[in-house]
């Protein structure tokens, strides 16, 4: 559905199977950034992932 060039983001949670997520992500886009919102405590393990560049 996402058309190549597009752009992507989701809450996700660090925990069993981010690792592989991201890895997954990271080949699918050309850019992707994992940010933390000033809001979210420190010990929240809530982050955002940003991802640029859908390639197809």
């Amino acid at each position: 559905v996402l058309k190549p060039g597009g752009c992507f983001v989701a809450k996700v949670f660090q925990g069993v199977g981010y690792d592989e997520y991201l890895k997954d992500v990271r080949t699918s886009f050309n850019k992707v950034l994992i940010r933390k919102p000033d809001a979210s405590r420190a010990r929240s393990r809530e982050v955002y992932v940003v991802a640029k560049g859908f390639k197809r």
